[in-house]
């Protein structure tokens, strides 16, 4: 069984400060707002569609445990989801 694949919905974004970011779907009202790693996991979301992927494309920049790395990387995606920023593919 293969890992699922995940993409970023149309949308459009804003920079806030402190790292923030704004992110709202075309079809929303209202945006979402990111913040701590979100912004780097949307980021990396544009060109890596797996939580794996994404987990290792972390742990080059960060010295957490991969395990670590994956439960926020999982917690930011469901965030996502939830807000309708991303959709399994």
């Amino acid at each position: 069984m293969s890992e699922p694949q995940f993409r970023r919905v149309s949308s459009v974004e804003r920079e806030l400060a402190h790292g923030r970011r704004l992110v709202q779907p075309v079809t929303a009202d209202v945006p979402t707002q990111l913040s701590g790693s979100a912004p780097m996991i949307w980021d990396l979301l544009d060109e890596h569609a797996s939580v794996d992927a994404v987990v290792a494309m972390l742990q080059q920049r960060f010295s957490d445990s991969p395990d670590v790395i994956a439960i926020g990387v999982r917690s930011a995606l469901t965030s996502m989801i939830d807000s309708g920023l991303v959709v399994e593919s």
